[in-house]
Protein backbone atom coordinates (compact mmCIF):
# COMPACT_ATOMS: atom_id res chain seq x y z
CA UNK A 1 0.00 0.00 0.00
CA UNK A 2 2.07 3.21 -0.70
CA UNK A 3 1.99 5.66 2.24
CA UNK A 4 -0.44 8.40 2.76
CA UNK A 5 0.47 11.79 2.68
CA UNK A 6 1.06 13.85 5.65
CA UNK A 7 -1.47 16.80 5.73
CA UNK A 8 0.07 18.38 8.39
CA UNK A 9 1.56 21.70 8.21
CA UNK A 10 4.64 20.40 10.09
CA UNK A 11 5.71 19.95 6.36
CA UNK A 12 6.55 23.66 5.75
CA UNK A 13 10.06 24.08 4.95
CA UNK A 14 11.87 27.09 6.61
CA UNK A 15 12.17 30.27 4.66
CA UNK A 16 15.17 31.44 2.88
CA UNK A 17 15.21 35.27 2.90
CA UNK A 18 12.98 37.89 1.92
CA UNK A 19 13.40 40.02 -0.99
CA UNK A 20 11.02 42.56 -2.97
CA UNK A 21 11.35 43.27 -6.73
CA UNK A 22 11.63 41.22 -9.54
CA UNK A 23 15.10 38.52 -9.30
CA UNK A 24 15.17 38.95 -13.06
CA UNK A 25 15.25 42.64 -12.96
CA UNK A 26 17.66 42.66 -10.58
CA UNK A 27 20.01 39.74 -12.49
CA UNK A 28 19.58 41.89 -15.76
CA UNK A 29 21.04 45.16 -14.10
CA UNK A 30 23.62 43.79 -12.83
CA UNK A 31 24.89 41.66 -15.50
CA UNK A 32 23.80 45.11 -17.81
CA UNK A 33 25.90 47.26 -15.36
CA UNK A 34 29.25 44.86 -15.71
CA UNK A 35 28.16 45.07 -19.37
CA UNK A 36 28.47 48.63 -19.36
CA UNK A 37 31.64 48.74 -17.20
CA UNK A 38 33.45 46.36 -19.19
CA UNK A 39 32.39 48.76 -23.08
CA UNK A 40 33.72 51.59 -20.70
CA UNK A 41 36.85 50.09 -19.83
CA UNK A 42 37.49 48.45 -23.24
CA UNK A 43 36.39 51.98 -24.99
CA UNK A 44 39.15 53.85 -22.43
CA UNK A 45 41.76 51.54 -23.12
CA UNK A 46 41.62 51.33 -26.65
CA UNK A 47 41.39 55.49 -26.73
CA UNK A 48 44.29 55.50 -24.48
CA UNK A 49 46.33 52.45 -26.41
CA UNK A 50 45.23 55.30 -30.02
CA UNK A 51 46.52 57.79 -27.86
CA UNK A 52 49.71 56.72 -27.09
CA UNK A 53 50.12 54.85 -30.96
CA UNK A 54 53.00 57.85 -31.74
CA UNK A 55 54.54 58.20 -28.15
CA UNK A 56 57.65 56.10 -29.21
CA UNK A 57 57.81 57.56 -32.11
CA UNK A 58 57.30 61.05 -30.86
CA UNK A 59 60.07 60.02 -28.29
CA UNK A 60 62.79 59.12 -31.06
CA UNK A 61 62.23 61.89 -33.31
CA UNK A 62 62.57 64.43 -30.20
CA UNK A 63 65.74 62.32 -29.19
CA UNK A 64 67.07 62.70 -32.89
CA UNK A 65 66.48 66.41 -33.23
CA UNK A 66 68.75 66.27 -30.86
CA UNK A 67 71.97 64.61 -32.47
CA UNK A 68 71.10 66.50 -36.13
CA UNK A 69 71.48 69.52 -34.11
CA UNK A 70 75.13 68.35 -32.33
CA UNK A 71 75.85 67.29 -36.21
CA UNK A 72 74.86 70.82 -38.07
CA UNK A 73 77.10 72.43 -35.58
CA UNK A 74 80.09 70.22 -35.91
CA UNK A 75 79.54 70.71 -39.96
CA UNK A 76 79.98 74.64 -39.46
CA UNK A 77 82.67 74.27 -36.89
CA UNK A 78 84.66 71.86 -39.49
CA UNK A 79 83.61 73.06 -42.54
CA UNK A 80 82.16 76.48 -41.97
CA UNK A 81 79.22 75.56 -43.44
CA UNK A 82 75.71 73.25 -42.89
CA UNK A 83 74.81 70.25 -45.20
CA UNK A 84 71.73 71.86 -46.84
CA UNK A 85 70.07 68.30 -46.84
CA UNK A 86 70.60 67.80 -42.94
CA UNK A 87 68.93 71.07 -42.73
CA UNK A 88 65.90 69.33 -44.95
CA UNK A 89 65.85 66.53 -42.68
CA UNK A 90 66.32 68.44 -39.27
CA UNK A 91 62.78 70.49 -41.02
CA UNK A 92 61.41 67.14 -41.88
CA UNK A 93 61.57 65.85 -38.60
CA UNK A 94 59.24 68.56 -36.96
CA UNK A 95 57.31 68.26 -39.79
CA UNK A 96 56.17 64.66 -39.57
CA UNK A 97 52.89 63.46 -38.71
CA UNK A 98 54.04 62.19 -35.31
CA UNK A 99 55.27 65.20 -34.04
CA UNK A 100 52.11 67.32 -35.69
CA UNK A 101 49.99 65.04 -33.91
CA UNK A 102 51.06 67.49 -30.55
CA UNK A 103 48.80 69.62 -31.63
CA UNK A 104 46.15 68.11 -31.31
CA UNK A 105 43.25 68.66 -28.26
CA UNK A 106 44.33 65.39 -26.09
CA UNK A 107 48.23 67.06 -25.99
CA UNK A 108 48.65 68.89 -22.78
CA UNK A 109 48.87 72.71 -23.21
CA UNK A 110 52.65 72.94 -21.73
CA UNK A 111 53.73 70.01 -24.15
CA UNK A 112 52.25 72.11 -26.88
CA UNK A 113 53.87 75.12 -26.36
CA UNK A 114 57.21 73.44 -26.11
CA UNK A 115 56.78 72.02 -29.48
CA UNK A 116 55.67 75.05 -30.72
CA UNK A 117 58.76 76.81 -28.72
CA UNK A 118 61.35 74.02 -30.20
CA UNK A 119 59.32 75.10 -34.12
CA UNK A 120 60.10 79.22 -33.90
CA UNK A 121 63.36 78.08 -32.78
CA UNK A 122 64.38 75.79 -35.20
CA UNK A 123 62.89 78.81 -37.47
CA UNK A 124 65.18 81.31 -36.47
CA UNK A 125 68.18 79.27 -35.99
CA UNK A 126 68.02 78.03 -39.69
CA UNK A 127 67.53 81.28 -41.01
CA UNK A 128 71.35 82.36 -39.19
CA UNK A 129 72.74 79.00 -40.26
CA UNK A 130 73.55 80.42 -44.14
CA UNK A 131 73.24 84.36 -43.23
CA UNK A 132 75.76 84.27 -40.08
CA UNK A 133 78.99 83.53 -38.72
CA UNK A 134 78.81 79.18 -37.86
CA UNK A 135 80.10 80.66 -34.14
CA UNK A 136 76.92 82.70 -33.69
CA UNK A 137 74.91 79.23 -34.31
CA UNK A 138 77.33 76.99 -32.13
CA UNK A 139 76.92 79.07 -29.39
CA UNK A 140 73.10 78.78 -29.82
CA UNK A 141 73.05 75.01 -30.04
CA UNK A 142 73.49 74.33 -26.17
CA UNK A 143 70.57 76.09 -25.26
CA UNK A 144 68.41 74.70 -28.04
CA UNK A 145 69.14 71.19 -27.69
CA UNK A 146 68.61 71.99 -23.80
CA UNK A 147 64.85 72.72 -24.92
CA UNK A 148 65.02 70.01 -26.80
CA UNK A 149 65.95 67.62 -23.90
CA UNK A 150 63.03 69.18 -22.05
CA UNK A 151 60.48 68.46 -24.59
CA UNK A 152 61.77 64.72 -24.76
CA UNK A 153 61.55 64.78 -20.82
CA UNK A 154 57.96 66.34 -21.54
CA UNK A 155 56.87 63.99 -24.28
CA UNK A 156 58.17 60.95 -21.85
CA UNK A 157 56.20 62.27 -18.99
CA UNK A 158 52.85 62.65 -20.84
CA UNK A 159 53.17 58.83 -22.10
CA UNK A 160 54.01 57.87 -18.76
CA UNK A 161 50.92 59.72 -18.24
CA UNK A 162 48.56 58.40 -20.13
CA UNK A 163 49.72 54.53 -19.73
CA UNK A 164 49.03 55.26 -15.25
CA UNK A 165 45.76 56.58 -16.69
CA UNK A 166 44.93 53.69 -19.02
CA UNK A 167 46.06 51.74 -15.97
CA UNK A 168 43.64 53.75 -13.46
CA UNK A 169 40.93 53.11 -16.16
CA UNK A 170 41.51 49.24 -16.37
CA UNK A 171 41.76 48.90 -12.84
CA UNK A 172 38.98 50.65 -11.76
CA UNK A 173 36.73 48.90 -14.69
CA UNK A 174 37.53 45.76 -13.62
CA UNK A 175 37.28 46.64 -9.65
CA UNK A 176 33.37 47.57 -10.56
CA UNK A 177 33.13 44.38 -12.29
CA UNK A 178 34.88 42.19 -9.72
CA UNK A 179 32.33 44.12 -7.27
CA UNK A 180 29.05 43.15 -9.89
CA UNK A 181 30.05 40.04 -9.65
CA UNK A 182 30.32 39.46 -6.03
CA UNK A 183 26.95 41.09 -5.57
CA UNK A 184 25.33 38.76 -8.01
CA UNK A 185 27.26 35.61 -6.19
CA UNK A 186 26.00 36.88 -2.85
CA UNK A 187 22.42 37.82 -3.64
CA UNK A 188 21.86 34.70 -6.03
CA UNK A 189 23.20 33.01 -2.15
CA UNK A 190 20.65 34.35 -0.59
CA UNK A 191 17.37 34.84 -2.46
CA UNK A 192 17.98 32.74 -5.07
CA UNK A 193 19.42 29.50 -4.43
CA UNK A 194 17.46 28.71 -1.01
CA UNK A 195 14.27 29.04 -2.37
CA UNK A 196 14.92 27.28 -5.71
CA UNK A 197 16.38 24.06 -2.68
CA UNK A 198 13.42 24.75 -1.39
CA UNK A 199 11.42 23.97 -4.08
CA UNK A 200 13.98 20.58 -4.81
CA UNK A 201 14.01 19.38 -1.36
CA UNK A 202 9.52 19.74 -1.79
CA UNK A 203 9.93 18.63 -5.25
CA UNK A 204 11.43 15.13 -3.83
CA UNK A 205 9.12 14.87 -1.00
CA UNK A 206 6.08 15.27 -3.62
CA UNK A 207 7.75 12.75 -5.40
CA UNK A 208 7.89 10.50 -2.66
CA UNK A 209 4.54 10.70 -2.35
CA UNK A 210 4.36 13.65 0.12
CA UNK A 211 2.03 16.19 -0.67
CA UNK A 212 1.23 17.65 2.20
CA UNK A 213 4.65 19.22 1.83
CA UNK A 214 5.19 23.40 1.54
CA UNK A 215 7.20 26.01 0.82
CA UNK A 216 7.35 30.05 1.50
CA UNK A 217 5.76 31.52 -0.44
CA UNK A 218 5.80 35.53 1.37
CA UNK A 219 8.68 36.88 -1.60
CA UNK A 220 6.93 39.23 -4.12
CA UNK A 221 9.19 38.18 -6.58
CA UNK A 222 9.16 35.46 -9.34
CA UNK A 223 10.63 32.97 -6.49
CA UNK A 224 7.36 33.56 -4.43
CA UNK A 225 4.88 33.54 -7.22
CA UNK A 226 6.71 30.27 -7.95
CA UNK A 227 6.46 29.15 -4.53
CA UNK A 228 2.70 30.03 -4.35
CA UNK A 229 2.18 27.45 -7.18
CA UNK A 230 4.09 24.64 -6.07
CA UNK A 231 2.35 24.87 -3.10
CA UNK A 232 -0.81 25.09 -5.25
CA UNK A 233 0.00 22.15 -7.26
CA UNK A 234 1.02 20.17 -4.45
CA UNK A 235 -2.34 20.68 -2.79
CA UNK A 236 -3.97 19.62 -6.10
CA UNK A 237 -1.86 16.38 -6.28
CA UNK A 238 -2.66 15.21 -2.85
CA UNK A 239 -6.11 15.84 -3.59
CA UNK A 240 -5.93 13.78 -6.76
CA UNK A 241 -3.80 11.39 -5.55
CA UNK A 242 -5.95 10.60 -2.61
CA UNK A 243 -9.37 10.14 -5.11
CA UNK A 244 -7.31 8.15 -7.57
CA UNK A 245 -6.24 6.14 -4.08
CA UNK A 246 -9.94 5.78 -2.93
CA UNK A 247 -10.91 5.13 -6.73
CA UNK A 248 -8.04 2.23 -6.84
CA UNK A 249 -9.32 1.07 -3.42
CA UNK A 250 -12.98 0.76 -4.46
CA UNK A 251 -11.91 -0.71 -7.67
CA UNK A 252 -9.49 -3.03 -5.84
CA UNK A 253 -12.86 -4.32 -3.63
CA UNK A 254 -14.87 -4.39 -6.72
CA UNK A 255 -12.46 -7.14 -8.23
CA UNK A 256 -11.90 -8.99 -5.18
CA UNK A 257 -15.73 -9.17 -4.82
CA UNK A 258 -16.14 -10.02 -8.43
CA UNK A 259 -13.43 -12.74 -7.89
CA UNK A 260 -15.36 -14.17 -5.03
CA UNK A 261 -18.45 -14.62 -6.47
CA UNK A 262 -16.69 -15.70 -9.35
CA UNK A 263 -14.85 -18.60 -7.03
CA UNK A 264 -18.60 -19.25 -5.36
CA UNK A 265 -20.36 -19.51 -8.43
CA UNK A 266 -17.45 -22.16 -9.95
CA UNK A 267 -17.65 -24.54 -6.41
CA UNK A 268 -21.75 -23.92 -6.44
CA UNK A 269 -21.37 -24.93 -10.06
CA UNK A 270 -19.18 -28.15 -8.85
CA UNK A 271 -21.53 -29.11 -5.83
CA UNK A 272 -24.27 -29.17 -8.17
CA UNK A 273 -22.87 -31.13 -11.28
CA UNK A 274 -22.50 -34.25 -9.16
CA UNK A 275 -23.46 -37.49 -10.99
CA UNK A 276 -25.52 -38.13 -7.74
CA UNK A 277 -26.97 -34.68 -6.10
CA UNK A 278 -28.11 -35.09 -2.84
CA UNK A 279 -29.79 -32.44 -0.04
CA UNK A 280 -26.58 -31.71 1.61
CA UNK A 281 -25.38 -30.60 -1.90
CA UNK A 282 -28.08 -27.78 -1.47
CA UNK A 283 -27.13 -27.23 1.87
CA UNK A 284 -23.27 -26.62 1.59
CA UNK A 285 -24.24 -24.38 -1.62
CA UNK A 286 -26.11 -21.82 0.75
CA UNK A 287 -23.42 -22.53 3.19
CA UNK A 288 -20.78 -21.31 0.28
CA UNK A 289 -23.34 -18.24 -0.48
CA UNK A 290 -23.10 -16.96 3.27
CA UNK A 291 -19.32 -16.41 2.51
CA UNK A 292 -19.75 -13.48 0.38
CA UNK A 293 -20.17 -10.00 1.70
CA UNK A 294 -23.71 -8.77 2.11
CA UNK A 295 -26.17 -11.87 2.59
CA UNK A 296 -27.46 -12.03 6.51
CA UNK A 297 -29.68 -15.05 5.65
CA UNK A 298 -30.37 -17.55 2.78
CA UNK A 299 -33.29 -19.79 2.25
CA UNK A 300 -34.21 -22.14 -0.50
CA UNK A 301 -37.56 -24.04 -0.97
CA UNK A 302 -38.18 -26.85 -3.25
CA UNK A 303 -41.38 -27.08 -4.45
CA UNK A 304 -42.71 -30.60 -5.34
CA UNK A 305 -46.29 -30.04 -6.16
CA UNK A 306 -49.57 -30.59 -3.99
CA UNK A 307 -47.77 -28.39 -0.80
CA UNK A 308 -44.71 -30.42 -1.09
CA UNK A 309 -42.19 -28.25 0.26
CA UNK A 310 -38.41 -28.92 1.35
CA UNK A 311 -36.42 -25.57 2.89
CA UNK A 312 -32.69 -25.10 3.04
CA UNK A 313 -31.38 -22.46 5.54
CA UNK A 314 -28.16 -20.78 5.96
CA UNK A 315 -27.52 -17.90 8.37
CA UNK A 316 -29.70 -15.92 11.03
CA UNK A 317 -32.81 -14.57 9.80
CA UNK A 318 -33.94 -11.22 11.04
CA UNK A 319 -37.50 -11.05 11.97
CA UNK A 320 -37.42 -7.12 11.51
CA UNK A 321 -36.10 -7.23 7.67
CA UNK A 322 -38.11 -7.87 5.00
CA UNK A 323 -36.83 -10.72 2.82
CA UNK A 324 -35.82 -11.06 -0.95
CA UNK A 325 -36.66 -13.59 -3.41
CA UNK A 326 -36.00 -14.68 -6.63
CA UNK A 327 -38.22 -17.70 -8.61
CA UNK A 328 -36.29 -21.17 -9.50
CA UNK A 329 -37.52 -21.91 -12.68
CA UNK A 330 -36.14 -24.47 -15.98
CA UNK A 331 -38.28 -24.98 -18.81
CA UNK A 332 -41.56 -22.86 -17.83
CA UNK A 333 -41.77 -25.19 -14.72
CA UNK A 334 -41.56 -23.92 -10.65
CA UNK A 335 -39.33 -25.60 -9.00
CA UNK A 336 -39.24 -23.51 -6.00
CA UNK A 337 -37.67 -19.83 -4.70
CA UNK A 338 -34.51 -18.48 -3.41
CA UNK A 339 -35.01 -15.86 -0.22
CA UNK A 340 -32.49 -14.03 1.53
CA UNK A 341 -31.75 -10.98 3.40
CA UNK A 342 -28.68 -8.78 3.13
CA UNK A 343 -27.06 -6.18 4.38
CA UNK A 344 -24.75 -3.14 3.02
CA UNK A 345 -22.95 -3.72 1.01
CA UNK A 346 -25.91 -5.25 -1.22
CA UNK A 347 -24.45 -8.77 -3.13
CA UNK A 348 -24.39 -8.46 -6.80
CA UNK A 349 -27.86 -9.24 -8.26
CA UNK A 350 -26.39 -10.71 -11.25
CA UNK A 351 -24.27 -13.20 -9.08
CA UNK A 352 -27.65 -14.04 -6.96
CA UNK A 353 -29.38 -14.37 -10.90
CA UNK A 354 -26.52 -17.06 -12.19
CA UNK A 355 -26.59 -18.57 -8.64
CA UNK A 356 -30.39 -19.57 -9.14
CA UNK A 357 -30.36 -20.55 -12.88
CA UNK A 358 -27.68 -22.80 -11.35
CA UNK A 359 -30.14 -24.18 -8.43
CA UNK A 360 -33.35 -24.20 -10.79
CA UNK A 361 -31.00 -26.34 -13.10
CA UNK A 362 -30.03 -28.80 -10.51
CA UNK A 363 -33.46 -29.52 -9.34
CA UNK A 364 -34.54 -30.31 -12.97
CA UNK A 365 -31.50 -32.34 -13.11
CA UNK A 366 -32.60 -34.14 -9.75
CA UNK A 367 -36.28 -34.60 -10.75
CA UNK A 368 -34.60 -36.37 -14.11
CA UNK A 369 -32.32 -38.19 -12.34
CA UNK A 370 -34.72 -39.97 -10.04
CA UNK A 371 -37.05 -40.73 -12.47
CA UNK A 372 -34.40 -42.14 -14.56
CA UNK A 373 -33.54 -44.00 -11.98
CA UNK A 374 -36.94 -45.11 -11.10
CA UNK A 375 -37.19 -46.37 -14.66
CA UNK A 376 -34.00 -48.44 -14.21
CA UNK A 377 -35.28 -50.07 -11.41
CA UNK A 378 -38.88 -51.09 -12.77
CA UNK A 379 -36.75 -52.18 -16.33
CA UNK A 380 -34.59 -53.97 -13.88
CA UNK A 381 -37.12 -55.45 -11.78
CA UNK A 382 -39.11 -56.95 -15.25
CA UNK A 383 -35.50 -58.32 -16.71
CA UNK A 384 -34.77 -59.89 -13.37
CA UNK A 385 -38.51 -60.97 -13.34
CA UNK A 386 -38.36 -62.19 -17.44
CA UNK A 387 -35.22 -63.96 -16.37
CA UNK A 388 -36.52 -65.95 -13.63
CA UNK A 389 -39.95 -66.77 -15.23
CA UNK A 390 -38.15 -68.17 -18.42
CA UNK A 391 -35.45 -70.36 -16.52
CA UNK A 392 -36.01 -70.65 -12.69
CA UNK A 393 -39.80 -70.88 -12.78
CA UNK A 394 -40.11 -72.98 -16.04
CA UNK A 395 -37.36 -75.51 -13.61
CA UNK A 396 -39.89 -75.42 -10.71
CA UNK A 397 -42.86 -76.30 -12.70
CA UNK A 398 -41.08 -78.59 -14.26
CA UNK A 399 -40.07 -79.99 -10.75
CA UNK A 400 -43.37 -79.36 -9.92
CA UNK A 401 -45.09 -81.71 -12.41
CA UNK A 402 -42.27 -84.43 -11.67
CA UNK A 403 -43.68 -84.25 -7.54
CA UNK A 404 -46.67 -84.63 -8.74
CA UNK A 405 -45.98 -87.59 -11.16
CA UNK A 406 -44.15 -89.32 -8.61
CA UNK A 407 -46.80 -89.04 -6.24
CA UNK A 408 -49.15 -91.24 -8.35
CA UNK A 409 -46.67 -93.79 -9.00
CA UNK A 410 -45.83 -94.20 -5.53
CA UNK A 411 -49.16 -94.69 -4.72
CA UNK A 412 -49.87 -97.25 -7.81
CA UNK A 413 -46.34 -98.60 -8.85
CA UNK A 414 -43.96 -97.57 -6.29
CA UNK A 415 -41.06 -99.96 -8.01
CA UNK A 416 -41.01 -97.56 -10.91
CA UNK A 417 -41.02 -94.50 -9.14
CA UNK A 418 -36.84 -93.90 -9.26
CA UNK A 419 -36.67 -93.06 -12.82
CA UNK A 420 -38.87 -89.81 -11.35
CA UNK A 421 -36.92 -89.45 -8.62
CA UNK A 422 -33.66 -89.21 -11.02
CA UNK A 423 -35.52 -86.68 -13.25
CA UNK A 424 -36.45 -84.80 -10.39
CA UNK A 425 -32.62 -84.77 -9.03
CA UNK A 426 -31.42 -83.31 -12.30
CA UNK A 427 -34.19 -80.91 -12.47
CA UNK A 428 -33.15 -79.56 -8.98
CA UNK A 429 -29.19 -79.36 -10.23
CA UNK A 430 -30.21 -77.55 -13.15
CA UNK A 431 -32.36 -75.53 -11.43
CA UNK A 432 -29.36 -74.68 -9.14
CA UNK A 433 -27.24 -73.73 -11.72
CA UNK A 434 -29.48 -71.17 -13.27
CA UNK A 435 -29.87 -69.54 -10.24
CA UNK A 436 -26.73 -69.54 -10.01
CA UNK A 437 -25.76 -67.96 -13.25
CA UNK A 438 -28.88 -65.64 -13.08
CA UNK A 439 -26.88 -64.37 -9.72
CA UNK A 440 -23.63 -63.92 -11.59
CA UNK A 441 -25.58 -62.13 -14.16
CA UNK A 442 -27.24 -59.88 -11.93
CA UNK A 443 -23.94 -59.06 -10.12
CA UNK A 444 -22.25 -57.57 -12.72
CA UNK A 445 -21.43 -53.97 -12.82
CA UNK A 446 -19.71 -51.38 -15.27
CA UNK A 447 -17.15 -48.94 -13.93
CA UNK A 448 -17.57 -45.68 -15.49
CA UNK A 449 -16.41 -45.13 -18.99
CA UNK A 450 -14.49 -48.71 -18.58
CA UNK A 451 -16.53 -51.20 -20.94
CA UNK A 452 -13.27 -53.12 -22.15
CA UNK A 453 -12.25 -53.41 -18.46
CA UNK A 454 -15.90 -54.60 -17.52
CA UNK A 455 -15.52 -57.45 -20.62
CA UNK A 456 -12.10 -58.37 -19.46
CA UNK A 457 -13.44 -58.54 -16.06
CA UNK A 458 -16.58 -61.00 -17.49
CA UNK A 459 -14.53 -63.18 -19.56
CA UNK A 460 -11.93 -63.87 -16.73
CA UNK A 461 -14.63 -65.27 -14.01
CA UNK A 462 -15.98 -67.63 -17.12
CA UNK A 463 -12.09 -68.89 -18.29
CA UNK A 464 -11.89 -70.83 -15.33
CA UNK A 465 -14.88 -72.68 -15.99
CA UNK A 466 -13.70 -74.58 -19.49
CA UNK A 467 -10.50 -75.51 -21.25
CA UNK A 468 -11.22 -73.24 -24.40
CA UNK A 469 -9.69 -70.60 -25.23
CA UNK A 470 -11.79 -66.78 -24.68
CA UNK A 471 -10.25 -63.97 -26.72
CA UNK A 472 -11.13 -60.36 -26.93
CA UNK A 473 -10.84 -57.87 -29.28
CA UNK A 474 -12.45 -54.71 -28.12
CA UNK A 475 -12.32 -51.36 -29.86
CA UNK A 476 -16.02 -49.66 -29.43
CA UNK A 477 -15.32 -46.16 -27.14
CA UNK A 478 -17.48 -46.40 -23.92
CA UNK A 479 -17.83 -42.51 -24.04
CA UNK A 480 -20.62 -43.14 -26.73
CA UNK A 481 -22.64 -45.88 -25.16
CA UNK A 482 -24.85 -45.28 -22.48
CA UNK A 483 -24.81 -47.51 -19.19
CA UNK A 484 -28.36 -49.29 -19.97
CA UNK A 485 -26.18 -49.67 -23.72
CA UNK A 486 -23.41 -51.43 -21.44
CA UNK A 487 -25.03 -54.03 -19.27
CA UNK A 488 -27.16 -55.17 -22.41
CA UNK A 489 -24.14 -55.69 -23.65
CA UNK A 490 -22.46 -57.21 -21.48
CA UNK A 491 -25.15 -59.70 -20.56
CA UNK A 492 -25.65 -60.52 -24.36
CA UNK A 493 -22.37 -61.75 -24.07
CA UNK A 494 -21.66 -63.65 -21.48
CA UNK A 495 -25.06 -65.19 -22.56
CA UNK A 496 -23.57 -66.37 -25.74
CA UNK A 497 -20.14 -67.19 -24.27
CA UNK A 498 -22.02 -69.33 -21.54
CA UNK A 499 -23.63 -71.04 -24.32
CA UNK A 500 -20.89 -71.38 -26.38
CA UNK A 501 -18.79 -72.93 -23.41
CA UNK A 502 -22.20 -75.05 -21.96
CA UNK A 503 -22.96 -76.72 -25.50
CA UNK A 504 -20.46 -76.04 -28.14
CA UNK A 505 -17.65 -78.03 -27.27
CA UNK A 506 -15.51 -75.42 -28.92
CA UNK A 507 -11.68 -74.72 -28.06
CA UNK A 508 -11.39 -71.16 -29.37
CA UNK A 509 -14.47 -68.56 -28.36
CA UNK A 510 -14.31 -64.97 -29.45
CA UNK A 511 -15.68 -62.20 -28.82
CA UNK A 512 -14.98 -58.79 -31.14
CA UNK A 513 -16.51 -55.68 -30.51
CA UNK A 514 -15.89 -52.93 -33.23
CA UNK A 515 -17.58 -49.49 -34.69
CA UNK A 516 -18.71 -49.96 -37.83
CA UNK A 517 -19.86 -45.71 -39.10
CA UNK A 518 -22.32 -45.21 -36.56
CA UNK A 519 -22.97 -48.70 -35.75
CA UNK A 520 -21.71 -50.69 -32.90
CA UNK A 521 -21.11 -54.36 -34.15
CA UNK A 522 -20.59 -57.02 -31.82
CA UNK A 523 -19.59 -60.66 -32.79
CA UNK A 524 -19.17 -64.21 -30.61
CA UNK A 525 -18.21 -66.78 -32.49
CA UNK A 526 -16.62 -70.70 -31.79
CA UNK A 527 -15.08 -73.33 -33.39
CA UNK A 528 -17.73 -76.16 -31.35
CA UNK A 529 -20.05 -78.40 -32.78
CA UNK A 530 -22.92 -76.34 -34.06
CA UNK A 531 -26.43 -76.35 -34.55
CA UNK A 532 -29.36 -76.14 -36.33
CA UNK A 533 -30.92 -72.46 -35.32
CA UNK A 534 -34.54 -73.67 -36.36
CA UNK A 535 -34.36 -77.02 -34.64
CA UNK A 536 -31.75 -76.72 -31.55
CA UNK A 537 -34.01 -76.13 -28.06
CA UNK A 538 -30.96 -76.27 -26.37
CA UNK A 539 -30.60 -73.02 -25.31
CA UNK A 540 -34.06 -71.51 -25.97
CA UNK A 541 -34.23 -69.52 -23.08
CA UNK A 542 -30.73 -67.97 -23.42
CA UNK A 543 -31.63 -67.04 -27.53
CA UNK A 544 -35.10 -65.74 -26.03
CA UNK A 545 -33.17 -63.44 -23.52
CA UNK A 546 -30.50 -62.67 -25.80
CA UNK A 547 -33.29 -61.46 -28.46
CA UNK A 548 -35.04 -59.04 -25.93
CA UNK A 549 -31.83 -57.73 -24.81
CA UNK A 550 -30.99 -56.58 -28.72
CA UNK A 551 -34.78 -55.15 -28.77
CA UNK A 552 -33.96 -53.28 -26.14
CA UNK A 553 -30.86 -51.79 -27.60
CA UNK A 554 -32.95 -51.36 -31.16
CA UNK A 555 -30.31 -53.49 -32.75
CA UNK A 556 -30.60 -56.85 -34.16
CA UNK A 557 -29.40 -59.94 -33.35
CA UNK A 558 -28.29 -62.82 -35.84
CA UNK A 559 -27.55 -65.99 -35.05
CA UNK A 560 -25.43 -68.20 -37.45
CA UNK A 561 -24.71 -72.07 -37.02
CA UNK A 562 -25.08 -75.23 -38.62
CA UNK A 563 -23.62 -79.33 -37.16
CA UNK A 564 -20.17 -79.36 -37.59
CA UNK A 565 -19.58 -75.17 -38.56
CA UNK A 566 -19.40 -74.00 -34.72
CA UNK A 567 -21.49 -71.22 -34.40
CA UNK A 568 -21.30 -67.01 -34.81
CA UNK A 569 -23.59 -64.87 -32.68
CA UNK A 570 -23.85 -61.18 -34.42
CA UNK A 571 -25.49 -57.90 -32.45
CA UNK A 572 -25.74 -55.11 -34.35
CA UNK A 573 -27.36 -51.56 -32.91
CA UNK A 574 -26.83 -47.75 -33.70
CA UNK A 575 -24.58 -45.60 -31.45
CA UNK A 576 -26.35 -42.51 -29.64
CA UNK A 577 -25.72 -39.28 -31.83
CA UNK A 578 -23.21 -36.91 -30.82
CA UNK A 579 -24.01 -34.05 -33.01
Amino acid sequence: MPKRPDLFPSNTLPKSGLLAGSVTGTVARVMLAIVLLSLLTTGATMFAVNASRYDAEVVNLAGSLRMQSYRLAFQLAEQGEANAQDIAQFSQTLATPAMTSLLGLTTPRELTQSYQAILDDWQRLSALLTDQPPDFFIRQVPEFVDRIDHFVYELQAFSKQKLQMMAIIAGLGLGLILLLALFAIQYSRRFIVPPLHNLLIASQQVQSRNFAVRVQEDSQNELGTLARAFNQMAEELGQSYQALEHTVEEKTHRLQEANNALKTLYDCAQLLSMNRIQAKHFSQVLGRLMQLEGFAAIRLVVEEGQGIRTEFQAGKPDENQSWHHHALKQEAQHLGTLWWQHTLPCPDPAMIISVGHLLSRALHAHQIQVQNEQLLLMEERATIARELHDSLAQALSYLKIQLTLLKRQLATSPESANGVIDDIDQGLSQAYRQLRELLNTFRLSVKPGKLGDALNDMLNGLRNQTNASILLHNQLPSIQLTAQQQIHLLHLTREAVINAIKHARAQTITVECVQQENHVLVNIADDGQGFNPDHSKTAHYGLTIMNERAESLGGQLTITSAPGEGCQIQLKFALQSTG
